[in-house]
């Protein structure tokens, strides 16, 4: 196939990025320094290499250190290990470090549920996320729950989805379960949110 094609169907695949948008990528690597590019293949590469995947949390953490398993945010022994916050993806962990208003545990749930889809094991992480309760239940290491997914239909159809998942642990382990409060607009994504609106959104939640 054509390079440039072919650069273009892959860039198709990130999130967010159109043909148009694609093809002018082809055309940027294509057109730049071969430095550049051989870079570039190179972080590419160190990061598949390098950057592993949380089995608690499910967060993406780079180490050059293979016997490493756990995020520094999982190991961290300061935090309050029994608040755990939701969230889409792992870009809206460091928007909500940044507000410093939050001292607990993560889960990134991978996605959220399409409007049109009932079976949240194919879309999300329902299943691994039923487990870590149930776990941090028998523990006695579970007090609140926080839902923290963007203001859209596709947020709150995921919250309202989850809830109804693990209602029967809330009543068997009596934690609580809250969602980002007043100064969180509808239609925002935490991702794009700035740290002040994140800890307004905190403090307040409901």
């Amino acid at each position: 196939m054509n390079p440039i094609e072919e650069l273009t169907n892959l860039f198709i695949k990130f999130p967010g990025i159109g043909r148009r948008q694609a093809r002018r990528f082809a055309y940027f690597i294509i057109q730049s320094n071969p430095s550049f590019t051989s870079r570039l293949a190179r972080q590419i590469e160190s990061a598949q290499k390098n950057v592993r995947l949380d089995p608690i949390s499910f967060q993406y953490f780079y180490s050059e250190d293979p016997s490493q398993k756990f995020s520094p945010i999982t190991e961290d022994t300061s935090r309050d290990g029994s608040l755990l916050m939701i969230v889409e993806k792992d870009v809206d962990i460091e928007s909500v470090e940044k507000s410093r208003a939050f001292h607990g545990r993560y889960f990134v749930l991978g996605g959220l549920a399409p409007l049109v889809d009932t079976d949240l094991e194919n879309s999300i992480r329902t299943r691994e996320l039923v487990k870590l309760i149930e776990e941090k239940g028998l523990k006695n290491d579970i007090s609140e729950i926080i839902f923290a997914l963007s203001a859209n239909p596709e947020g709150d159809r995921t919250a309202d989805l989850l809830k109804q998942k693990i209602t029967p642990l809330q009543e068997r382990f009596k934690f609580t379960i809250s969602q980002l409060g007043r100064g969180f607009s509808t239609g925002t994504e935490v991702e794009y949110s700035d740290a002040d609106t994140l800890a307004n959104a905190l403090e307040n939640r409901k």
